[in-house]
């Protein structure tokens, strides 16, 4: 999918964390041993937070930013993305989930940093600037919840 318009991307990126949930979901389901278990469903809720709040965003953003146009509509491969990165085929522990995770918010907060480098307009460097940073937020977030997940 070629983005256009700012609001493209932000709605691929809330189908980004939507999708990760369900396969998060899906793994814990799975999943035999109970500390896996318990981080692929904390990881699920967060995804599913994070789609809702950028969900909010979109409905009472600027009308106006989200009409701007990208100026290279880039093929961001959303379903290559979201197939290399919660597999976690082989996952043998925590840490491996982890390094998966840690892999999703390096790749969202890697497009955020172009984006802002790329905006024609501050409104919409600022926006990417502080989805980045949001984005380093939680990877700290969860990487330290995870490892509290795993000290017990």
């Amino acid at each position: 999918m070629a983005f256009r318009q700012v609001k493209d991307l932000l709605e691929w990126i809330v189908d980004f964390h939507e999708q990760l949930a369900k396969q998060y979901a899906h793994l814990a389901d799975e999943q035999l041993d109970e500390r896996m278990k318990m981080a692929l469903v904390f990881l699920a809720d967060r995804e599913r937070r994070m789609g809702r709040s950028m969900a909010s965003y979109i409905e009472d953003a600027e009308p106006n930013l989200l009409k701007t146009w990208l100026i290279d509509s880039q093929d961001f491969g959303h379903p290559g993305v979201l197939s290399r990165l919660p597999r976690c085929l082989g996952c043998h522990d925590v840490q491996d989930i982890l390094a998966n995770v840690l892999t999703a918010h390096q790749t969202l907060k890697d497009m955020y940093r172009l984006r802002a480098e790329l905006a024609q307009i501050p409104e919409e460097s600022e926006l990417f600037t502080r989805l980045a940073e949001n984005q380093e937020v939680e990877a700290r977030l969860q990487t330290r919840d995870i490892a509290r997940l795993e000290m017990y």
